[in-house]
C-alpha cells in the first residue's frame, strides 16, 4: 500500500501531465486560463476519483483479502469503533471469533475501508507473533503517540534497534536477578495492608476504598525500587506528583479515548495543532516524566562513582554498568519501566481483588493456603523464599486466570512492512497460504484469543482457576496445548521482558491481601466494566471493603 506521501506526489505528476496533455493537443478544454490554476483544478478532480476508487471501488472488488470472511459491515466507509478505541475494547473482536466461522484470520474493514485482519488461532498467531515478528511493526501513528509517554524503549522500539535493545536488557530480568528482588515486592505488599487496615479503620465497617487508587500507588513504589532503587513513598504521599501524572495519562474517559483515537486517524503532528487542552497536558505530564528519569540517571551514574551503589540491585544500575546505552536511552527505557511496569500489576490486581469478592469460595481456599504456608507480613523479620511463594499452586492459578480474563493490553496493532504471509488450516486440515500485503493492519486481540471458546471451550469467559490445577504441565498453559492460547504478554521476539517481573509481583500483593483481608464489593450492583485508552481499568472504578480476618 502507497504511503500518503507516495500518493500526494503521484496526484501531482499525473496533473502535470494533464496539463500539459491537454494544453498542447485541445488547449480548448483547458480548466483555467493560469497553468498553476489549472493544475491544481487537474489535481481535486484527480484527488476525487482517486478516493472514489480507493474507498468506495478497491476494497469491494480489487482487494487481496476480499475472499476472507468477516462481518457483514453496513457502513460504506469502514468501521472506526474497531480500530480498539470503544468503551470496552477487544469485545467486538471477541464478538466475531464466536460468531464468524473462519480458519484462523478474519478480514474486516477500518477506517477509510483500509483491509484488517484479525487473528483467532494458535497458528495464525504464531505465524505474526513468533516465526514472522519483524515482519511487522507498530503503525507510525500508534508509535508516534505512544513514544510521548514511554519514550522510544523496548516496547516502542522496531528491527535492529529492538533487536540490540532486548538483547541487552534480557540480563536485567533473568531468573536469578527476579529472585533477587521478591524482598521489594513482599515489603510492599506488607506495607499496602498496612496503609488498607487504617483506611478501613477510619472508614468504619460500612466504608470502601476505591482500590484501583492503592494499585496504583503500591506499584509505582515497586516499580521505583526494583526498577530504579528509588522509593517514591507513593503509599505514605497521597499527593505524589508522579502518581499524579501517570492518573491523568491513564485514566480511562470519553475524551482521553477521542484524544487517542484522533491521534491515530490524524497523526500526532496534525493533532498538536488542534485546540484541545489535552495536547497542552500531555506535554506538560510527559515532560515531568521525562525530565525525572534523566535526573535520576545523571544521580545514579554519579552514586556509582562512588561505593554508595555496590549493594544496588535494581534494574537501571545493572543496565549502566552494561554500559550499552547513552543516558538519553536510559531516561527512555525508565519511561517504559515506569509505565509498563506499573501499570500491568496495577491492573491485575485490581481485576484480581475484583474477580475473588465475586467468587469467594476461591478467596477462601487461597487464604487457607496462604496461611498454611506463608508467614504473616506482621513479622517483618521472616521474609518468604521466592521459591516458596512461585510453589503455592491456587495462588498461581488464580494469579493465571485473572491474566487470561482480563490482559492489561485488549488490543495491539501490528502493519506488514512488506510483503508477507500467514499460513492457516481449515477444518478438514488443509493448509493454504494468505498473501498479506504491504501496509495491512494485523490486529491481535488478548482480549478475544484469551476467552476464545474455541480455544478454552464453553466456560471460556468464566473465572475457572481450576485450569492451571494438575499434571501435565497446566500450571503454565492452562491445559491448552499451545502457548499461543494466552496471549495476555504476547510470545516470540516481540513478548513481554518484564512478564516474570509483573507475576511475581502480582503473586506478592495477591498473597499480602488475601492473606490478610476478606474482600467483598462495596456495591453488588456497582457497574464494572473494562475501559481505557492504551490499558485497561474499571471504567468506573472499583470500590472495595477489607475486612481484617484473624490468624495470620
Amino acid at each position: 500500500m502507497p504511503s500518503l506521501r507516495d500518493i500526494a506526489v503521484g496526484l501531482v505528476v499525473a496533473s502535470l501531465l494533464e496539463n500539459v496533455a491537454i494544453n498542447r493537443l485541445a488547449p480548448e478544454l483547458l480548466l483555467a486560463d493560469r497553468f498553476s490554476r489549472s493544475i491544481l483544478r487537474f489535481f481535486l478532480i484527480n484527488l476525487a476519483l482517486y478516493l472514489t476508487y480507493d474507498i468506495f471501488f478497491r476494497p469491494f472488488f480489487l482487494s487481496p483479502l476480499r475472499y476472507l470472511p468477516g462481518p457483514k459491515d453496513t457502513s460504506l466507509i469502514g468501521e472506526t469503533r474497531t480500530e480498539g478505541v470503544h468503551r470496552e475494547p477487544g469485545k467486538t473482536f471477541l464478538t466475531w471469533v464466536k460468531t464468524i466461522p473462519n480458519d484462523g484470520v478474519i478480514r474486516f474493514r477500518g477506517i477509510f475501508n483500509r483491509d484488517r485482519l484479525l487473528l483467532t488461532s494458535e497458528e495464525s498467531l504464531r505465524a505474526v507473533l513468533g516465526e514472522h515478528s519483524y515482519d511487522y511493526v507498530k503503525p507510525a501513528p500508534i508509535r508516534n503517540f505512544l513514544t510521548q509517554i514511554l519514550g522510544n524503549g523496548l516496547i516502542l522500539s522496531e528491527g535492529d534497534e529492538h533487536k540490540f535493545q532486548r538483547k541487552h536488557l534480557i540480563p536485567a530480568f533473568q531468573l536469578k536477578q527476579l529472585r533477587n528482588l521478591y524482598p521489594v515486592f513482599w515489603e510492599k505488599s506488607r506495607q499496602l495492608i498496612e496503609v488498607l487496615e487504617s483506611e478501613m479503620k477510619d472508614l468504619g465497617p460500612q466504608g470502601s476504598i476505591e482500590f484501583g487508587v492503592w494499585a496504583t500507588r503500591v506499584t509505582l513504589d515497586i516499580i521505583g525500587l526494583a526498577g530504579m532503587g528509588r522509593d517514591f513513598h507513593s503509599l505514605k504521599n497521597t499527593d505524589d506528583e508522579l502518581v499524579d501524572s501517570y492518573n491523568q495519562l491513564l485514566h480511562p474517559s470519553k475524551e482521553a479515548g477521542a484524544f487517542f483515537a484522533v491521534n491515530l486517524i490524524l497523526g500526532s503532528r496534525l493533532t498538536k495543532m488542534l485546540p484541545w487542552h489535552l495536547n497542552e497536558k500531555l506535554v506538560r505530564v510527559t515532560g515531568v516524566l521525562k525530565n525525572y528519569c534523566l535526573e535520576l540517571v545523571a544521580d545514579r551514574k554519579n552514586e556509582l562513582k562512588t561505593s554508595k551503589a555496590e549493594d544496588r540491585k535494581d534494574i537501571i544500575t545493572e543496565l549502566i554498568r552494561s554500559n550499552d546505552f547513552k543516558d538519553s536511552e536510559l531516561a527512555d527505557q525508565m519511561l517504559t519501566f515506569l509505565a509498563a511496569g506499573h501499570e500491568t500489576t496495577s491492573s491485575a490486581i485490581t481485576w484480581l481483588c475484583y474477580l475473588l469478592a465475586k467468587h469467594p469460595s476461591y478467596q477462601t481456599s487461597l487464604r487457607e493456603e496462604i496461611h498454611s504456608l506463608l508467614p504473616s507480613p506482621s513479622d517483618t523479620t521472616n521474609i518468604p523464599a521466592s521459591t516458596l511463594i512461585e510453589s503455592l499452586p491456587l495462588l498461581n492459578a488464580i494469579c493465571n486466570e485473572t491474566l487470561r480474563l482480563y490482559p492489561t493490553v485488549p488490543v495491539t496493532i501490528r502493519e506488514a512492512i512488506h510483503p508477507t504471509q500467514i499460513p492457516i488450516t481449515n477444518k478438514s486440515g488443509q493448509s493454504h497460504i494468505i498473501h498479506v500485503p504491504q501496509g495491512t493492519r494485523v490486529l491481535i486481540s488478548p482480549w478475544a484469543t484469551n476467552r476464545s471458546p474455541l480455544i478454552w471451550g464453553a466456560n471460556s469467559e468464566e473465572f475457572v482457576p481450576e485450569r492451571w490445577l494438575g499434571g501435565e504441565g497446566r500450571g503454565q498453559t492452562g491445559g491448552q496445548a499451545s502457548n499461543y492460547s494466552q496471549i495476555t504478554f504476547l510470545h516470540g521476539a516481540r513478548s513481554c521482558i518484564g512478564q516474570g517481573f509483573a507475576k511475581a509481583e502480582l503473586k506478592c500483593l495477591a498473597a499480602a491481601i488475601i492473606g490478610r483481608f476478606s474482600v467483598s464489593m462495596a456495591d453488588e450492583n456497582w457497574p464494572v466494566f473494562p475501559a481505557g485508552v492504551v490499558t485497561i481499568k474499571p471504567g468506573q472504578g472499583m470500590p472495595l471493603r477489607f475486612e481484617r480476618v484473624e490468624g495470620w
